[in-house]
């Protein structure tokens, strides 16, 4: 039995997906394990990482199963948070973020 949920009309996810190359699809997907991933290292739970980034925890939590995408103000900050780990945000930032995406000062 394959009893999937998919996106209904007018989710905004499922819209913004189908509007989406390829490419861009798999770079949400990535953009989800890179979240888990770095909130784990930082070992911090979805709560503590959401005050850190000022969200909710919901909001994490949709971040993370990919229902939605971080803003670009947020994407700053996990920016940030790569930077100020060293090395191991510099592996996660090369493992997740495409290089263009990358800011030369990294």
């Amino acid at each position: 039995m394959t009893d999937q949920i998919l996106p209904q009309v007018g989710d905004k996810w499922r819209d913004t997906c189908l509007n989406l190359p390829i490419m861009e699809l798999g770079k949400l997907l990535k953009i989800s394990d890179l979240i888990r991933e770095l909130r784990q290292q930082l070992d911090l739970s979805q709560e503590k990482f959401a005050a850190k980034l000022g969200v909710s925890l919901r909001t994490v939590n949709r971040w993370e199963n990919g229902s939605t995408v971080p803003s670009q103000m947020a994407l700053k900050l996990i920016e940030e948070m790569l930077q100020k780990m060293g090395e191991p945000g510099k592996r996660l930032a090369n493992e997740y973020l495409p290089k263009a995406e990358q800011r030369e000062d990294s």
